[in-house]
């Protein structure tokens, strides 16, 4: 059974990816600003990649305060 920090953290992973995808897809439509179809589609390919960015960010930070936490529980 994993422990109660386990499952607070997993949330927070779930809440931080899902405002990644929100606030870069924000943002790729501010930057954009599509009116047409193929500014739609530099949208769309914008908004794909500063997901993947936020993603890579968040996982790196999301590993550094899991390994800070494991060494504090040990």
């Amino acid at each position: 059974m994993a422990e109660s920090g386990e499952g607070c953290l997993i949330g927070l992973v779930v809440v931080i990816e899902i405002a990644v995808v929100i606030g870069s897809g924000i943002l790729a439509w501010n930057w954009v600003d599509p009116d047409s179809f193929g500014r739609g589609l530099v949208f769309l390919i914008v908004w794909g990649l500063l997901s993947a960015l936020g993603y890579g960010l968040a996982r790196l930070l999301g590993g550094i305060i899991a390994g800070i936490i494991g060494a504090l529980n040990k």
